[in-house]
């Protein structure tokens, strides 16, 4: 009972509680850092795993064809494509902490791994020999059909805004996501999905050949998710700062 009051609350000095604050606060940080390590290794060996079983996978379906090609035939594809999404979205689950994280978490794995899974195509299979090759990119619910390197900066896009996002949230200045930023991520995702989809329907019919991808599109996506990252940011700041200690002298 003695030892309960000596370390309770009420009878430590008053310099105690602002140290163990600031223990506190580096352990989580360094907690997230870890988390962001293991979403990264993830990501990573996922991408890699990724790209030998699609490498597999082509060579026993369509063994006369180059090993990269699109196989949209096949509904074994589909099923890997939707399988992989589940996966992303139950490590997501477990690393995140709200809806917004969880959110976060999966963008953030789903760029990583698709960029890791282009890198290892690249290294195992030598393929694309230039990062501006067609491919198909998804499958679901419609073929996607674009150049190696838009999906490439789109991810990047991704795993940079989700990793700034967890940080926020750890540090407790979350993005503030209001209505205007919400619709130009929004904005930003149709442009994307529409540039790979526009041409769907044709490429499936004649091929890549006289086919040209919709540059524009891309670029103005990438400015409204940057847009939308800068004013939830700015919004999160401004929420932040009438609880912000004053400078000004006692």
């Amino acid at each position: 009972m003695e030892e309960y009051f000596l370390n309770s609350p009420s009878t430590q000095p008053p310099e105690v509680a602002p140290l163990q604050s600031c223990h506190a606060r580096r352990t989580t940080r360094g907690r997230i850092w870890q988390t962001l390590g293991v979403a990264l290794i993830f990501g990573v060996a996922m991408g890699l795993l990724e790209a030998i079983c699609v490498i597999y996978l082509r060579h026993l379906l369509s063994p006369s064809e180059n090993p990269v090609a699109a196989l949209n035939r096949f509904p074994v594809e589909q099923i890997r494509e939707a399988s992989t999404l589940v996966m992303l979205l139950t490590v997501a689950w477990l690393a995140g902490f709200n809806a917004r994280t969880r959110l976060a978490y999966f963008s953030l794995l789903f760029g990583i791994w698709d960029i890791t899974y282009y890198v290892g195509l690249k290294w195992l299979a030598h393929w694309p020999t230039s990062w501006l090759e067609w491919d198909t990119l998804f499958l679901i619910p419609v073929p996607w059909y674009g150049p190696v390197l838009s999906v490439l900066l789109i991810s990047a896009y991704l795993v940079g805004a989700c990793v700034l996002c967890v940080l926020r949230e750890d540090r407790g200045a979350p993005l503030r996501w209001r209505p205007l930023s919400l619709l130009l991520q929004m904005a930003a995702l149709g442009f994307w999905y529409y540039s790979f989809t526009s041409d769907s329907a044709t490429i499936r019919a004649h091929g890549h050949a006289g086919v040209s991808y919709p540059w524009t599109l891309l670029a103005c996506g990438l400015l409204c998710g940057c847009f939308s990252m800068f004013l939830a940011m700015r919004a999160g700041a401004d929420k932040r700062a009438p609880n912000a200690p004053s400078r000004s002298p006692a």
